[in-house]
Formats: structure tokens, C-alpha cells, sequence
């Protein structure tokens, strides 16, 4: 059975941008490592509006369909729908714990649709733990 995935923003950029984490870290290789072994398994990858809001900060509209036509052309991208309360729920937990509001509405979304949290983001791992379990894309491939 396929798994399934929630990737937070950042790894997409990692990928996009063949980023290095300031430590050295080849960010970029990571997660171009991860979409491999996604797209080897046939996998999936759950997202939402939420993706489309964060990119939109730092690319045009053909930038992020070069980002993400690949995957929903390998049938490996799953849109789903925000929730009123979803959106209630991570407008409060954002309040609550100083953390942005895509971070916790991805969170939520992930933990209400049973999927593997993927993310090098620290806040994920420690102040999210909690709405749902967060790993690593070098801990997955």
C-alpha cells in the first residue's frame, strides 16, 4: 500500500532552489531524493491550498506549475480541500504557540488526513509534535 506524504513548503523550495542548510546540509539533494523514491513507489503526496499561498511569495504562477506538474502528471499529487475548521483550528494554535499560520494549518492537515509529516523545520519537531508526528526527509529515503 502506498504511503502517503504532507511536505511542508520548505521542501519544495529545497528542491526547487538545490539548497544547503547553513550547517553544510545538501537540503536540495534530500528532498530531490525523497520525490524520487515518492515517484519510484507510487506514493502519495497530499497538499492544499496552503502549498500554492507560500510559493506564490517567491515565484510566478509558470514557476510553480514547473514545480509541480511532474508529480500530478505521475498521478502523485493529491489536492485536498481546507476545512472551515481546520482553519479556525490553526488560526488559534498559531496565536497559542507563535508559530505561522501555514506551519500549523499544515499540521492539522496532516494529522486529519493520516499522513507522514515531512520537514526540516525545527518548530514541526518541537512546538507541533504534539497535532502530529513530523520526520525528516533524510529519515525517509
Amino acid at each position: 500500500m502506498p504511503e502517503k506524504y504532507w511536505l511542508d513548503t520548505s521542501l519544495w523550495r529545497d528542491f526547487y532552489e538545490d539548497r544547503i542548510s547553513k550547517a553544510g546540509n545538501p537540503l536540495g539533494e534530500y528532498a530531490a531524493r525523497l520525490f524520487m523514491k515518492i515517484l519510484k513507489r507510487k506514493d502519495k503526496i497530499l497538499f492544499s491550498e496552503s502549498l500554492i499561498w507560500e510559493l506564490k511569495k517567491d515565484y510566478d504562477e509558470q514557476g510553480i506549475n514547473d514545480m509541480l506538474n511532474l508529480l500530478f502528471m505521475n498521478n502523485v499529487l493529491v489536492k485536498i480541500e481546507i476545512k472551515k475548521e481546520e482553519y479556525q483550528e490553526s488560526k488559534q494554535l498559531a496565536q497559542e504557540k507563535n508559530i505561522p499560520f501555514v506551519d500549523c494549518l499544515n499540521a492539522v492537515q496532516a494529522r486529519n488526513n493520516n499522513v507522514v509529516m515531512v520537514s526540516q523545520d525545527r518548530h514541526f519537531h518541537e512546538n507541533l509534535k504534539d497535532i502530529t508526528k513530523t520526520i525528516k526527509p533524510q529519515d525517509i529515503i
